[in-house]
């Protein structure tokens, strides 16, 4: 099912690149992340699968929900990537 957000779709494989890009940022290694990021994933598809259009808001929600569970500290990344100098 494809899912408009906002005036685009939704991107799994972009989402993916976004947590992949902050985690390096974090300097976590990859092999440590992929599991998160495979749960995270997993978990906003099934999200996704009860709604017709969300918000980028929603979306960003959800997966920092999703993070907070695994790695707080990828969540505080993931939330704030724009504002972290």
């Amino acid at each position: 099912m494809t899912h408009a957000l906002e005036e685009s779709l939704f991107s799994p494989e972009q989402l993916v690149s976004e947590l992949k890009f902050d985690s390096r940022a974090l300097g976590l290694p990859e092999k440590s992340v992929e599991p998160i990021i495979e749960r995270v994933l997993r978990s906003v598809l099934d999200w996704l699968e009860t709604r017709e259009i969300i918000t980028r808001a929603d979306l960003e929600r959800v997966v920092g929900l999703e993070l907070d569970k695994y790695s707080p500290d990828l969540a505080f990344v993931y939330r704030n990537h724009d504002k972290i100098m």
